[in-house]
């Protein structure tokens, strides 16, 4: 299930598609409602929603707004950027194709914005060792997450807290072998990453105040959270349903859910896919048989059944997140 949001040349591209299969990978068990019996309304604009979409060897970062017509251009930071997350104040966070990270202004859509590349280090004035994939701000927008080392061989990985004001960087081991997944904050000093290998995952619990490495819920091999940690969305495997829940009961393991979005027609897997900040609106980024991808929007308020298809054009990959 490729999903290259990576250019460059014909080497850089074979690396980074290999790379990206290992990624961005699906979704998780069973629920209670269903997220595909209505079709989308027209009139329902995906305000808030931000995707970087690939198409060929390029590569582009899309807007939407309650007020804006159709997707709106923000600009990227310089290189390839191969993930994208949203903090508080609309600022964002960008992993780079070359190993390091980029954080920008605030976004302000239709107008420029401006990037700078981060360069943290530690507590002995050494950045992080190894490539640092994937981008995630905690619930209070003051420092992000990555994986850094080589998520290739999965082995000796470590979590990295940023502090992109302070340019400090904190390593957390994780003496366990790591799934390519973006890490989840599930609260103030909680994330998850998906460790043991693609036919077997495992969520482990971060305590990012401490370090210590505790084991979650069996089965999750990409996730999402809403930004404040309350509600979590779960695949399991490629073509697996997605099954959204809250946060405790799915730590608690009840086997309670608030939804379960399947694939629609035409559709074999979620390649990516986004809580908003309450975790009211959820959008998917669906492969289709033919490789392209598209995006749903799915609320709440409509009890979890589509309600637009923001339009990416002929696609290939894509991340989204909503800005908050």
């Amino acid at each position: 299930m490729p999903t290259t949001i990576r250019t460059g040349g014909p080497a850089t591209r074979a690396r980074h598609a290999f790379r990206s299969a290992v990624l961005v990978a699906c979704v998780a068990a069973v629920a209670a409602c269903s997220g595909t019996g209505s079709s989308p309304s027209a009139g329902v604009a995906p305000d808030g929603l931000v995707a970087l979409v690939a198409m060929g060897d390029s590569t582009s970062l899309l807007g939407w707004s309650a007020t804006a017509a159709k997707a709106v251009p923000i600009k990227l930071p310089k290189g390839d950027t191969t993930w994208i997350a949203t903090g508080r104040a609309d600022v964002l966070a960008a992993a780079l194709a070359n190993g390091t990270t980029a954080t920008s202004d605030p976004v302000h859509l239709g107008k420029a914005l401006l990037w700078r590349q981060v360069k943290a280090v530690g507590a002995s004035g050494d950045a992080p060792k190894g490539h640092q994939d994937f981008v995630s701000w905690d619930p209070e927008g003051g420092r992000y997450a990555t994986l850094a080392g080589d998520l290739l061989s999965g082995d000796g990985i470590a979590v990295v807290l940023i502090d992109p004001s302070a340019l400090t960087a904190f390593e957390i081991p994780i003496d366990r072998s790591v799934v390519a997944a973006p890490p989840v904050w599930i609260g103030p000093d909680r994330l998850v990453v998906v460790t043991g290998d693609a036919s077997a995952p495992r969520a482990t619990i971060v305590d990012t105040e401490t370090g210590d490495l505790s084991d979650g819920p069996v089965g999750p091999r990409l996730l999402a959270a809403s930004a404040d940690g309350r509600r979590v969305a779960t695949m399991d495997a490629p073509g697996d349903p997605i099954v959204i829940r809250d946060t405790d009961a799915w730590l608690g393991g009840d086997g309670s859910s608030v939804a379960s979005i399947s694939p629609p027609s035409g559709s074999t897997s979620a390649i990516a896919f986004a809580l908003d900040a309450g975790g009211q609106r959820f959008v998917v980024a669906w492969q289709a048989n033919d490789g392209s991808v598209s995006l749903s929007v799915y609320d709440r308020k409509s009890d979890w059944h589509r309600v637009s298809k923001p339009s990416i054009g002929t696609a290939k990959g894509a991340v989204v997140a909503w800005r908050r």
